[in-house]
């Protein structure tokens, strides 16, 4: 495989789909970071908007490679997904393109998959809905989320507190929930979460 150095941006109605990360496997396959709205809430299976397009397209734009087309898509039991590339058929040439940009040619999908791929990928993803909220304590604001990590092993919020300084609100805890406000309600906190730091 040889990389194409003039493939560093897609045609101007290529939508951004994500990017590629670590090698997989000795036949070159390669993690395939999906954007967030596509891997419909979490990671993207054989079900999800991500995989259903690139079945309908066959073809991805890969920077550093260009117009290329998709060999396989698979969805290991350890989560994630992992893309397998024309011209890409082992380690070393997977390692070429590790954190190469993904675009997707819209005109290659039915009209109506085309569409929902389009609202997917233009809606907030899910740190951008939390960046902004309220957090409360019994119905009193004590302050507003600034950050959010979500996806990982630990979904987190970083939260600018009224009285100063910040803190750490795991998302996953017993005492957290997210309102219909939207806010973020907390129920009988433990003791020094609230602390700043």
């Amino acid at each position: 495989m040889a990389l194409d150095p003039t493939a560093t941006k897609p045609p101007a109605n290529y939508l951004p789909f994500g990017d590629l990360g670590r090698t997989f496997q000795l036949e070159g396959a390669l993690r395939w970071h999906v954007p967030a709205g596509a891997a419909n809430a979490g990671a993207p299976t054989s079900t999800s908007l991500a995989a259903q397009a690139v079945a309908a397209a066959g073809r991805l734009f890969v920077t550093g490679l260009g117009d290329v087309r998709v060999r396989d898509l698979r969805f290991p039991t350890a989560g994630g997904a992992l893309l397998l590339l024309e011209g890409v058929r082992d380690r070393t040439a997977a390692q070429r393109v590790v954190n190469a940009q993904v675009w997707l040619d819209p005109s290659l999908l039915p009209p109506d998959l085309a569409d929902e791929v389009a609202a997917a990928l233009a809606a907030p993803s899910e740190e951008e809905a939390l960046i902004g909220l309220e957090v409360h304590v019994d119905g009193a604001a004590i302050g507003t989320v600034t950050a959010a990590e979500v996806g990982g092993p630990n979904d987190y919020v970083v939260v600018a507190l009224k009285a100063g300084g910040t803190c750490l609100l795991p998302l996953a805890a017993p005492y957290v929930a997210l309102s219909t406000k939207p806010a973020i309600e907390l129920t009988d906190p433990p003791a020094g979460l609230l602390d700043p730091s």
